[in-house]
């Protein structure tokens, strides 16, 4: 379970994509609400990889491997789908690395001379994805990984950082009791989740290793 929890978080985790890419959008009142964008691209990709889990998970049970890619048999109908998912990462690297490049590249840019600046964020942005490519290719269990990542990381984000948010930012305009129990509830389960995942995770990784050596 702490596995699966910091697994899950980090496949629909994108709190630091929210607020830019509101700002960016044309209309941005459209992204809120109840069929705005935000709640209806959720439901999709939840459903989606509710349905990729329960079905994958039936098929092979704990056999199963860190991505179900690697349990498809070498057939047309595997190619098919590994084709499919390698274009889906391909076609939303570009929104998944927008608020990072945001946040690196003026930097980087005021390091460069006034006629290189497009050149030298073409090459960044070449170079970022690279690493992340590296990164993929060399470490052996990434399913670990990113269990470790997404209870470390991801659960402070995106469960207990914005009901601490929501508190601060309302405290003084006199926010609800409800409202205050329910952000106790998400924090303290956001805690649990990062100590026992992140526990979990270090003592799996520190296993599988050690069966390396």
């Amino acid at each position: 379970m702490p596995l699966s929890f910091g697994t899950i978080i980090f496949a629909v985790e994108g709190i630091g994509l929210v607020l830019p890419l509101e700002n960016s959008m044309k209309r941005p009142s459209e992204f809120g609400g109840l069929t705005g964008v935000l709640n209806t691209s959720m439901i999709i990709v939840s459903c989606l990889y509710i349905a990729v889990g329960f079905y994958g998970y039936l098929k092979y049970g704990d056999s199963i491997l860190g991505s179900i890619t690697l349990n498809l048999p070498n057939d047309t109908l595997a190619d098919v789908v590994r084709g499919a998912y390698a274009m889906a990462i391909f076609l939303t690297y570009a929104i998944q690395f927008y608020v990072p490049i945001q946040v690196m590249w003026p930097t980087v840019q005021r390091q460069l001379p006034t006629g290189y600046h497009y050149i030298g964020e073409v090459a960044f942005r070449i170079f970022i994805i690279l690493i992340t490519f590296a990164l993929a290719s060399l470490i052996p269990q990434l399913g670990l990984f990113i269990s470790l990542v997404g209870a470390f990381s991801c659960s402070y984000l995106a469960i207990i950082l914005p009901p601490i948010l929501e508190m601060a930012t309302f405290w003084n305009d006199g926010i609800s009791n409800i409202n205050i129990f329910k952000d106790f509830v998400i924090v303290i389960v956001g805690i649990l989740g990062c100590i026992t995942g992140t526990y979990v995770s270090i003592q799996q990784i520190v296993t599988t290793f050690g069966n390396y050596s």
